[in-house]
This record gives structure tokens, C-alpha cells and sequence, in this order.
């Protein structure tokens, strides 16, 4: 944390993504798409509750720009949600998949990035597909996780079977939910999704991603190439069928794909 006063009242500034509390995380990220001082003085209002607007008034275009410069980070910085575990909205706790999607199964990746190629086409946009996003990913924890979590044979997931009617159905409730707390979601995915295209890159061909909390990559093609290859692994049999295959470990998917991917393309050269 970093300390600026003003008129002699210290005020505590985050310097990363670690120190912000939900609640600060949640009011800056619908300023990450644009970086301007009116983007920074809204961050910093939001982080600092106590900021007098008159002191803020009588500051001198100089000192406006240095205090300014405290949030800069956040436009520099890559966006780093591991922090941000739950949210509630009307009374419906959701969770968000760990990290990287470490606890994800394969459909509910596959879907997410329906929902986001159809809320980032760039000829079509569908906002609702932000919500249909979030309501896929972030789930309320399962009624038996108490009893599950005790037994050896758990597999880690914390939150509900994925429901595709139930995610449609909780996306229409999430559409009044705080842009915030949507925006926090979408980066969560798109973090995973670097993560993924790096980690199994014999599947993907390579595309530069952009660095640092910056807007969305505009997506290629319609986002449905992960389905189909979870309806060819189920042709193949390998984890049986097809529902068997879409709530199988999505890294576990994901890692023999890439493997397969690998050993032909290497026999391929010989």
C-alpha cells in the first residue's frame, strides 16, 4: 500500500492486484477498458472513500496527474483474479472456478467460449452472452460439499454439476448483476484461456494475445471448435459418451489432446 495525502488526511492507495478487496476489485474493473484521468479519479474515489471532492478541486493540474499515477498500474499490470473467489447476488452465492480452471470440466469451458466469441463479435455483439458466460462458469457450491469433501473419491469440485438450463435460467437473474463483477468473471476466463492455449499448444495454432487487463482479443471463428472436439473424443470412445466426455477434468482432456496432437504431427515428419 501507498500513502497520498491531501490537505494533510492520508488516504491508502493499492499498488497491486493483490491488496484490493473484492469490493475494490469489483468497482475498478469497469474502468480497465479505457485508461484516462477521469478512469483514474473514478478507481481512485472508489478505493478511497474518504476523498474529499473539494480537496480533490483545489488540486493544481500537476499534482491531479501525480496523484493520478498512483493507480497507473492497474492499465500496466496483467489482470491477476486469484483473489476473487465468490460473489452474491440476490441472495445466490456463486463461485468462480479456481484459477487457470483447474477444477473445470471440459463442457463448461467449451461453453464459455461460445458465450464469449458471441459477446465479443465485433459485427454482432450479444451482451446477454456476458451473463450466459458468467452463469456457466460461476456456480453455487454443491449441497454435499460437507459430506463429498470427506470422501477419498472426491474429485475437488466445489461448485454444482454444470446445468446448461440452470446456467440459462441464473443468467437472466445476473442480468441487473454489478458490471463489475462481470467484468472481474470475463478476465478470469480469458486468463485461463492464456494459460490453456500456452500450456496445450500442440492443439492451437499460435495467436498473439494481447499483455496487461487490456480489452477483450477479438475472437476468431464462432467458439465451437472446443465442442467439436468433445463430440470426436466421444466418436473415439476414450471417456466414454458424450455427457461422460463433456464432465470429464477439462485438463485432463486437454492434455491427452494435446499429447495425441503431438505424436501424429511428429509422425507425420518421419
Amino acid at each position: 500500500m501507498q500513502t497520498i495525502r491531501l490537505n494533510g488526511r492520508p488516504h491508502l492507495v493499492p499498488e497491486s492486484w493483490a491488496e484490493l478487496t473484492p469490493v475494490q476489485f469489483f468497482a475498478a474493473a469497469p474502468h480497465l477498458a479505457s485508461d484516462s484521468v477521469a478512469a483514474r479519479l473514478a478507481v481512485l474515489r472508489a478505493w478511497c472513500p474518504k476523498l474529499r471532492e473539494k480537496d480533490v478541486r483545489r488540486l493544481t493540474p500537476d499534482q491531479l496527474w501525480d496523484m493520478c499515477t498512483t493507480v497507473s498500474w492497474m492499465w500496466t499490470k496483467e489482470l491477476d483474479t486469484k483473489g476473487i473467489t465468490e460473489f452474491t447476488h440476490r441472495g445466490r452465492t456463486y463461485r468462480l472456478p479456481e484459477p487457470n480452471l483447474l477444477d473445470a470440466v471440459a463442457i463448461e469451458y467449451a461453453m464459455a467460449s461460445v458465450f464469449f466469441h458471441q459477446f465479443a463479435n465485433p459485427q454482432r455483439p450479444q451482451p446477454l452472452a456476458l451473463d450466459q458466460l458468467v452463469a456457466t462458469l460461476c456456480r453455487p457450491v454443491r449441497a454435499d460439499f460437507k459430506k463429498v469433501s470427506q470422501d477419498p473419491a472426491w474429485d475437488g469440485q466445489t461448485r454444482e454439476r454444470y446445468n446448461g438450463k440452470l446456467a440459462e435460467g441464473r443468467a437472466k437473474e445476473l442480468l441487473d448483476a454489478p458490471l463489475g463483477v462481470k467484468i472481474v468473471v470475463l478476465h478470469h476466463f480469458l486468463g485461463a484461456q492464456r494459460f490453456i492455449h500456452r500450456a496445450y499448444k500442440d492443439l492451437f495454432k499460435k495467436v498473439e494475445q494481447p499483455t496487461g487487463p487490456a480489452a477483450p482479443p477479438r475472437p476468431r471463428g464462432d467458439g465451437t471448435e472446443m465442442l467439436q472436439l468433445l463430440a470426436d473424443v466421444a466418436e473415439r470412445g476414450l471417456y466414454g459418451t458424450y455427457d461422460q466426455v463433456a464432465h470429464t477434468a477439462l485438463h485432463t482432456v486437454m492434455f491427452n489432446l494435446a499429447k495425441q496432437a503431438r505424436h501424429r504431427r511428429e509422425a507425420e515428419k518421419e
